[in-house]
């Protein structure tokens, strides 16, 4: 009998120990699944395509799901600064590179209005920057800096940001209102690589395996807009019509198939979404844009907005329409309408399609790697989340001149464009 009680004991003894370390190791499962939580928790992805396939000719591979989950729930990490902050001098005075622009923003995310998160990194290890100024609940959202040599608009960006928190520090009352009922959330420089090899040349480039170090002999720096890789990151998101063209259009003579070393050359890379700072992209896009009233990308040739996506609703168009006439009135830039836009020739596949596809309610689709509706080609007639999305193209053209560029900024009054579009809502 006791020798059964002292075999009881330690079978009883032996399951506690077994259910501790079960218990111990769901808990630990619960806790790093909750460590991977992000804002992105509404994602669908359909596992249906566009009835038409048989309309289209691909020419990039889709992104996997696995890769745009991945990307959607990146583990970003949040900047937090307990030191007074000290006001910030710029305008125009010097070129800023990239490590001097991350100073301006470790020092502006000492306010309290002012929220600073890495969302990932370049193909060459640098930082990307999410940005949130304002407290309120009405969103915009300003992106710049996707293609290398366009230097000028993260300068606009971020004097713009630096003086709204001046004066914010500054007790400016109108300032204080505006960042309590509104929240700027920005994406200062998408391609950081890109934006300082062209400030300080391709010696600036750590990865020497790079490609476009290999070949930095035959780029014009002044006027490169891919990423390390090659890849225009602004046909490299996965929206619906992107990395392939319709049967009945040729493919632009300016889409190209490999790496591209040339201003007009595009190339969307072998998979959508392939590149880093694509991921970095796909992420902020999901935070917010349930929550938007405006996205705003800028760029830099012509001083035009487009204000058009012909594929998707009037009322997109019609809200987009409106914020460019926001900034025609005040710029003179003219504004481009659906005739000026391309679907369907090889060219999709920038950040503005990706956005306003995720505002009409486009879905992931696993089988094309990309947003997917219910056929190409074929005009939708709502928009899910009401919002406009415009793209402003900046400056006569291309340039690295900051007597150009400080011009631009005050004869054009970029500053009362970003705050009047801001205040529209």
């Amino acid at each position: 009998m006791k020798r059964f009680l002292s075999y009881l004991i330690i079978i009883i003894l032996i399951s506690g120990v077994f259910y501790i370390i079960n218990n111990k190791f769901n808990i630990k499962e619960k806790i790093n699944n909750n460590n991977n939580n992000n804002n992105n928790n509404n994602i669908n992805i359909i596992n249906t395509a566009e009835s038409n396939q048989d309309d289209i000719i691909y020419f990039a591979k889709g992104m996997s799901k696995k890769d745009y989950l991945s990307a959607v729930n990146i583990n970003n990490q949040k900047i937090n600064s307990n030191k007074k902050y000290q006001k910030i001098l710029y305008n125009f005075n010097e070129h800023l590179d990239y490590n001097e622009l991350e100073n301006i923003y470790f020092n502006l995310n000492n306010s309290d209005i002012f929220n600073l998160e890495i969302i990932g990194l370049s193909v060459d290890k640098r930082n990307l920057y999410s940005i949130e100024i304002g407290k309120g609940k009405k969103v915009i959202m300003f992106e710049a800096g996707i293609h290398g040599a366009e230097l000028a608009n993260p300068l606009f960006i971020t004097k713009f940001i630096i003086d709204l928190v001046n004066d914010y520090e500054s007790k400016d009352r109108d300032i204080i209102n505006l960042l309590n009922n509104y929240k700027i959330t920005v994406l200062p420089v998408v391609n950081p690589d890109g934006y300082n090899t062209s400030i300080k040349g391709v010696n600036n480039i750590k990865n020497k395996d790079l490609f476009i170090y290999k070949n930095s002999n035959l780029i014009d720096f002044n006027y490169y807009k891919g990423n390390l890789n090659g890849i225009d990151l602004n046909r490299n998101m996965p929206s619906q019509n992107s990395g392939l063209h319709f049967k009945r259009y040729d493919l632009l003579n300016t889409v190209v198939l490999k790496p591209s070393i040339n201003i007009m050359e595009y190339y969307a890379g072998e998979f959508m979404g392939s590149e880093p700072e694509t991921k970095a992209l796909i992420y902020w896009h999901n935070k917010y844009y349930q929550n938007i009233f405006a996205y705003i990308t800028l760029h830099s040739s012509g001083r035009v907005i487009y204000s058009s996506k012909p594929n998707l609703s009037n009322e997109l168009n019609n809200l987009s329409d409106k914020c460019a006439q926001i900034v025609n009135n005040i710029t003179g830039y003219k504004i481009l309408g659906s005739d000026s836009e391309e679907v369907g020739e090889g060219n999709d596949g920038t950040s503005t399609d990706f956005i306003a596809e995720l505002l009409s309610g486009y879905n992931f689709s696993e089988i094309t790697g990309r947003l997917s509706y219910d056929k190409y080609d074929e005009k939708i007639s709502k928009l899910k989340y009401k919002a406009c999305v415009i793209n402003i193209e900046t400056l006569d053209s291309y340039t690295q001149d900051l007597n150009i560029i400080k011009d631009e900024y005050y004869i054009y009054n970029l500053e009362k464009v970003f705050k009047n579009l801001i205040k529209q809502h």
